[in-house]
């Protein structure tokens, strides 16, 4: 049984999607959608980002109605550093499945007794940035293994702009099948064209 399978079929209903976005404000507008989302459903929140990220998104969260700290006062919603997490399990520039579900795969157990987890992360980005295309795909393999155990939505953001070269078309494909669905706002003109004019075969939201 494949990754998509299991994901999407298995006894453990998770959801592992990717979004490709071209700038800042696409980006907090889109995780904050997500995020908004979940809360509406009573779900648990995660959210592992760069701090900018997070203040920008979290000032957009709490415009659309969700009262952030709040929520994270009652435990609702869990904010972590993404470069400071990824560096607990990070060996060697590699991540290791033990370190990564001994400090990751803990929080999600821990929120998913409150309900499904809506999980939004950018660990993953941060190693595309620095042009580890193998420690991401690694590490999002990492997260399907979670997702076999645990129930919960985990959206991965990355920038358009780590995929833009011909020669990562390669490593943008490997990333893409270890999602459930991928997906580019058509305003991120530079994400729907990766995902649309090289990959016509992935969905792209419309």
């Amino acid at each position: 049984m494949n990754h998509r399978e299991r994901v999407l079929r298995g006894d453990i209903a998770s959801e592992h999607l990717v979004q490709l976005f071209d700038e800042t404000e696409s980006r907090v507008e889109g995780v904050a959608s997500f995020l908004h989302r979940g809360w509406l459903a009573g779900a648990p929140l995660l959210v592992v980002a760069r701090p900018i990220h997070w203040t920008l998104t979290s000032a957009r969260l709490q415009a659309l109605g969700c009262p952030v700290s709040v929520t994270i006062a009652e435990g609702r919603l869990v904010v972590l550093d993404a470069a400071t997490t990824m560096a607990s399990f990070l060996r060697n520039g590699q991540p290791d499945a033990g370190l990564f579900h001994e400090h990751v795969g803990a929080i999600v157990r821990r929120l998913s007794q409150l309900g499904r987890v809506n999980v939004y992360g950018e660990m993953v980005d941060i190693l595309a940035e620095q042009g580890a295309m193998d420690a991401a795909h690694d590490l999002e393999m990492l997260w399907n293994h979670l997702a076999a155990e645990e129930s919960f939505t985990l959206l991965c953001g990355y920038s358009s702009a780590h995929f833009g070269d011909l020669r990562d078309a390669e490593a943008l494909h490997r990333i893409c099948r270890a999602h459930s669905r991928v997906e580019s706002h058509p305003g991120d003109l530079l994400g729907t064209w990766l995902l649309n004019g090289r990959h016509s075969h992935y969905h792209v939201e419309q």
